[in-house]
C-alpha cells in the first residue's frame, strides 16, 4: 500500500500567474500537463485526462486508445495516441481549428477522432498546440499544420485559415511552440531550426525586421540536434540539452536590459543546469536540476509576493525563493497561458544526455556481458558497470534483489540500463535496500566517469596508426594476410562502450571475432584526440590539456558524429564549437 509519504512526493502542482504558492493538483500519477485559455489538462499513468483549472473534472479518454500525448492552445486541444492517431478537443465554436469532416453537435472536452490522416493512411508520432494552430509530425518525419494563418504561424504562404492540415516540410524532427503564442519552431534530421510565425517583436530569433515569416527560415546559430525545448510567448526562450537557456525578442519579456534580433544567452544561468522550461502568457518558468525555480518575462510583479530574490544581479531573472519543491525527484514544466504546470518528471528516463537509451541496447541484446547476475543465465550483464551505476558491489546488489521474482528483476536491470522507470514504487523500493533514499542521486554520468578511471577493468584496445592514406591502409591489409602486423599505438577502452555508443564500431564488432581484444580505427585522426573522443564516450565532456591543440582537436573531431554514427542528439558539436569560439 503506498503511503502518503509517497504520494505527497509525487504531487503535481500549478504555480498560477495570480497566487503565490504552489497548488496541489488532487490527481495522482500526473505525468503530462498543458492547457488553454480557461483550462488545464493533466495525463495520470493509468490513461485518464482530467480538466484541474478550478474544479477536477474527468475527461472522456479515446476508447480502447493508450493516449502518449496531450497539446492544448488558447481554444482547442489535441489527443496523440500510442497507435498513431489523433483526437482533438474542442466545439463548433472553434471550427476554423478543428480538422473535423462533422462540426454539427460538438461537445466540449470530449475527444474526436481526425479522420483525415486516417484516410490517407498517416500515422503521426508529435503532436503540439499554438495559440490558434495545430502541428502533427508524422513517423515518416512530415510536418502538417492546420488552423489560422494571419502571420504565417502554419509555415505556408498563404493567407486563408486551414482547417484541414496541409503538408508544410518533410525531414522534421519536432516541433516547439506554446498555447498562446503566434509563432513556432521546428528542427530537422539535417541539424537545422527554422522559426516562422508573427516575428514583430523578433521572437522567431530571425535577425531581420520584418513583422511575419510565412515560410519556415534556418535559425542562425543553432544547431537542431542541440535543442531540448523551445517555450513561445512574446519572446521565445531556448533550453539546450546541455542545460543553458538561450533567448530572444524585445526587453523585458526576453529576460535581459536590451531587445535582441537572434539568440542569445540568458544572463544569470549561465552557470546553472536547467532541466525544465515552460510558458503563461506573460512569463517564463524554468526549473534547475538542484529543483529551484526562476522566472523571467513582461509581468513577474505576482511572483514578487513569494519572497523571492532578484538573480545575480539582473532584474530580468527572478529565483522564487517560496514556494519550494521537494529535492528528492526531478520535476518538469508544462505550460497553460494562465498558470504552470509542475509535474514529477519520474515517467521518463534519468540518464544523462539519452547516453541511457543508448546504453539499454546492451542488455537488450546482451553484448560482451561478464556476469551471470544471480547466477542465471537469463540475467548476463556487464558487472563492472552495474557496480558503479548502483555505487555498491555485485553481492551486495544480489542480496537485496534475491527474493523478487524474474519480471521485477527485469524491471530493476532495465532502470540501471535505461534509466526506464516501468515501476517507480519497485525501483525506489530497491534502492531503500541500499539506503539509497533519492534514487536519482545515482546518475549516468557518476557511473561513466568512474567506469573510465577503472584502467583495471578495461581488457580491450583501439589500435591507432597515424598518418596513413588509402594505398598504405591496403598494404597493411596485405601484410596482415601475410602474417605481418603493423605497429599500432593502443588505446585502452571497455568494448560495451564501444558497441552501445557508436554505430560505426556495432558494424565492425559484427565483423569480427567475438573474443577479440582489439580492433583498428582507420580514421587517419591522431591519437591525441582519439583518446579526448574515447574520453567523450564516457563523460558526454570535451576535456583538454595544457598539451592538447585546440584547433586540431576541433578540425579533427568536426565529422566524428557522422563518421562514428555517434547519436544523432549527441552534443559534441556544441561542445567543439565552444571549443572553436574560444580561439575567435
Amino acid at each position: 500500500m503506498e503511503s502518503n509519504q509517497e504520494k505527497d512526493e509525487r504531487a503535481a502542482f500549478l504555480l498560477k500567474e495570480s497566487t503565490n504558492s504552489l497548488q496541489k493538483i488532487n490527481v495522482e500519477n500526473v505525468k503530462q500537463g498543458c492547457g488553454g485559455n480557461a483550462n488545464c489538462l493533466v495525463l495520470n499513468n493509468r490513461n485518464e485526462i482530467y480538466s484541474v483549472f478550478s474544479t477536477i473534472k474527468k475527461i472522456l479518454t479515446p476508447k480502447n486508445e493508450i493516449v502518449k500525448k496531450i497539446a492544448h492552445g488558447f481554444l482547442t486541444g489535441l489527443i496523440l495516441t500510442m497507435s498513431g492517431k489523433v483526437y482533438t478537443l474542442g466545439n463548433s465554436n472553434s471550427y476554423q481549428q478543428l480538422p473535423l469532416k462533422n462540426l454539427t453537435g460538438l461537445e466540449n472536452d470530449r475527444p474526436y477522432l481526425v479522420e483525415w490522416f486516417l484516410d490517407r493512411d498517416i500515422q503521426i508520432k508529435d503532436i503540439n498546440c499554438a495559440s490558434i494552430t495545430n502541428y502533427f509530425i508524422s513517423t515518416d518525419n512530415v510536418l502538417y499544420t492546420n488552423g489560422y494563418n494571419s502571420d504565417g504561424q502554419m509555415g505556408v504562404k498563404i493567407h486563408n485559415n486551414k482547417p484541414f492540415p496541409q503538408k508544410i516540410q518533410e525531414n522534421v524532427d519536432r516541433v516547439f511552440t506554446s498555447p498562446h503564442a503566434h509563432h513556432s519552431f521546428f528542427t530537422t534530421l539535417d541539424n537545422k531550426l527554422m522559426g516562422f510565425g508573427r516575428n514583430a517583436k523578433q521572437s522567431c530569433g530571425l535577425g531581420g525586421s520584418f513583422t511575419s515569416t510565412f515560410v519556415p527560415t534556418a535559425v542562425p546559430k543553432i544547431c537542431g540536434f542541440e535543442v531540448k525545448n523551445i517555450i513561445c510567448t512574446s519572446s521565445s526562450s531556448l533550453l539546450f540539452k546541455n542545460g543553458q537557456v538561450w533567448t530572444t525578442g524585445t526587453t523585458p519579456s526576453n529576460g535581459l536590459s536590451t531587445n535582441t534580433y537572434q539568440f542569445e544567452p540568458l544572463p544569470g544561468l549561465e552557470n546553472i543546469r536547467i532541466v525544465s522550461i515552460g510558458g503563461g502568457t506573460n512569463n517564463i518558468a524554468a526549473i534547475s536540476d538542484m529543483n529551484e525555480i526562476y522566472v523571467w518575462g513582461t509581468q513577474r510583479g505576482n511572483y514578487r509576493q513569494m519572497k523571492n530574490t532578484t538573480f545575480k544581479g539582473t532584474a530580468f531573472v527572478t529565483k522564487l525563493l517560496t514556494p519550494s519543491l521537494a529535492k528528492s525527484i526531478p520535476y518538469k514544466i508544462g505550460s497553460t497561458p494562465q498558470s504552470f504546470v509542475i509535474i514529477p518528471d519520474i515517467y521518463g528516463n534519468d540518464n544523462y544526455d539519452g547516453t541511457g537509451s543508448e546504453f539499454f541496447i546492451l542488455f537488450e541484446k546482451g553484448k560482451f556481458t561478464d556476469y551471470n547476475f544471480l547466477n542465471n543465465q537469463k540475467f548476463k550483464i556487464h558487472k563492472k558497470f552495474v557496480e558503479f551505476r548502483i555505487n555498491k558491489s555485485i553481492e551486495e546488489i544480489e542480496k537485496a534483489l534475491i527474493d523478487y521474482d524474474d519480471q521485477k528483476i527485469i524491471f530493476f536491470l532495465e532502470w540501471v540500463y535505461s534509466g526506464k522507470q516501468e515501476n517507480y514504487l519497485l525501483i525506489k523500493e530497491i534502492c531503500q535496500k541500499f539506503g539509497v533514499e533519492n534514487l536519482y542521486n545515482l546518475k549516468f554520468q557518476d557511473a561513466l566517469l568512474k567506469l573510465f578511471k577503472d584502467e583495471d577493468s578495461k581488457n580491450f584496445n583501439v589500435l591507432i596508426k597515424n598518418d596513413f592514406d588509402d594505398e598504405e591502409e591496403e598494404e597493411e591489409e596485405e601484410e596482415e594476410e601475410e602474417g605481418e602486423e603493423s605497429s599500432y599505438e593502443e588505446i585502452p577502452v571497455h568494448k560495451y562502450i564501444l558497441y552501445a555508443r557508436s554505430g560505426l564500431f556495432r558494424e565492425m564488432f559484427d565483423k569480427i571475432d567475438e573474443n577479440s581484444n582489439s580492433i583498428k580505427d582507420y580514421s587517419g585522426k591522431t591519437i591525441e584526440s582519439l583518446e579526448i573522443l574515447i574520453k567523450y564516450l564516457y563523460t558526454n565532456k570535451i576535456e583538454l590539456t595544457a598539451d592538447d591543440d585546440p584547433e586540431l582537436v576541433v578540425e579533427e573531431l568536426n565529422d566524428a558524429v557522422d563518421y562514428y554514427q555517434l547519436d544523432k542528439f549527441s552534443n559534441l558539436p556544441y561542445l567543439l564549437r565552444q571549443i572553436k569560439n574560444k580561439l575567435l
